[in-house]
């Protein structure tokens, strides 16, 4: 299938630390043992509410588009040649919000979405979970179902809304959510070969809305303890390596047909999953200096590596296409600068008396 769907925070000083902390208590949490979860949590928050608006800009932009098309009565081919002057801008600006709310601002908190499990729902709703058909422990089915304003099913528990029904949709790799145009159609819009369905554009808007509102919400009600922060730490490091075969496939393996991970390079996501983490161990990175200064310069020199490893794949890749077989070698490298993590981390875990949550999954 043709891939192209068409290109086109004042300080109080005077207040001692006893009484801020009694009036709000949220300000325990803030430097626990000395690490500063406040970071954290700041930085979910902003995240949040920047993901939040573009997915009310994206919903605004969904019933102009749905509106458009049944003022044709449905009739694609219709809307196509009347109007694809506002229809292919319109969806232009859903894949950028697309971007925005996913690419630089799902995947940019994921390490700590993923890795607390007060918010793994959210992670299997909307980015990770897979088919009810492919489940196993590891990999829990998402909860999604999906239905029309009139009630009819459009998916029932077979994959995540991001991967599995908004990029499809908007990029036309699936053919369950477009609606191909006839050569007249495509012609005058610009050489489109098909349309995202409105009622899918609907249906995956306001689901959005309701799901971002929620977290927007729950992240501001969040009080971040050090065992969640340590224990994403430990649970989402490893999971590096994981991401390069959904980048090998989306974009350099054409047998494989993945119709997920085509908005923007999976390296993007990878920078921004492992930049979360990073943040979240410079956050708690004073605490385990006082218990042990060189382990910790050492775990912040780990995470650097990882992060420089990513920034030079990303350039690497802008210089031209990256065969399957160095897609697999930087898989290799990139869990061996992971592994290195594990041990220290556990030795964090010790050193800091973290009571460690539980692997954060749905099952």
């Amino acid at each position: 299938m043709n891939r192209r769907f068409f290109s086109l925070a004042s300080g109080l000083l005077p207040f001692c630390a006893v009484t801020l902390v009694q009036f709000f208590p949220s300000l325990s949490h803030a430097a626990e043992g000395g690490a500063d979860l406040a970071a954290i949590k700041q930085y979910l928050v902003q995240k949040a509410h920047v993901m939040d608006g573009a997915a009310h800009d994206f919903a605004k932009r969904a019933a102009d588009y749905a509106a458009i098309i049944k003022k044709y009565d449905g009739d694609y081919n219709a809307a196509a040649k009347a109007e694809s002057a506002t229809l292919l801008p319109l969806i232009v600006e859903m894949q950028n919000d697309y971007r925005v709310y996913h690419n630089n601002g799902y995947e940019a908190i994921e390490g700590i979405t993923a890795g607390v499990r007060r918010f793994v729902e959210y992670d299997n709703y909307l980015d990770a979970g897979v088919p009810k058909s492919e489940a196993s422990t590891d990999s829990p089915a998402s909860a999604l179902v999906l239905k029309t304003a009139e009630g009819k099913t459009i998916v029932n528990q077979q994959g995540n809304l991001f991967h599995y029904v908004i990029e499809p949709m908007l990029w036309g790799t699936t053919e369950q959510f477009i609606k191909r145009l006839d050569s007249e159609a495509s012609t005058a819009a610009k050489g489109v070969k098909a349309l995202p369905r409105a009622e899918v554009v609907l249906a995956a808007s306001k689901e959005l809305v309701a799901q971002l509102d929620t977290l927007s919400a729950k992240s501001e009600a969040w009080q971040p303890t050090l065992d969640e922060c340590v224990g994403a730490l430990v649970w989402m490091t490893p999971t590096l390596n994981g991401y390069f075969d959904d980048w090998r496939d989306s974009r350099y393996n054409p047998t494989r047909g993945l119709t997920r991970y085509v908005a923007q390079s999976r390296v993007i996501d990878m920078r921004g999953i492992m930049g979360s983490l990073q943040l979240t161990y410079n956050a708690v990175l004073p605490a385990l200096s006082q218990k042990d200064p060189a382990l910790a310069k050492q775990i912040a020199a780990n995470y650097k590596k990882i992060m420089d490893f990513i920034a030079g794949i990303e350039t690497r890749e802008k210089k031209g296409k990256i065969s399957v077989l160095e897609i697999e070698e930087l898989s290799y490298q990139a869990k061996a600068l992971t592994d290195q993590l594990g041990p220290e981390l556990k030795q964090a875990v010790a050193l800091l008396d973290v009571k460690l949550p539980r692997k954060p999954i749905l099952i």
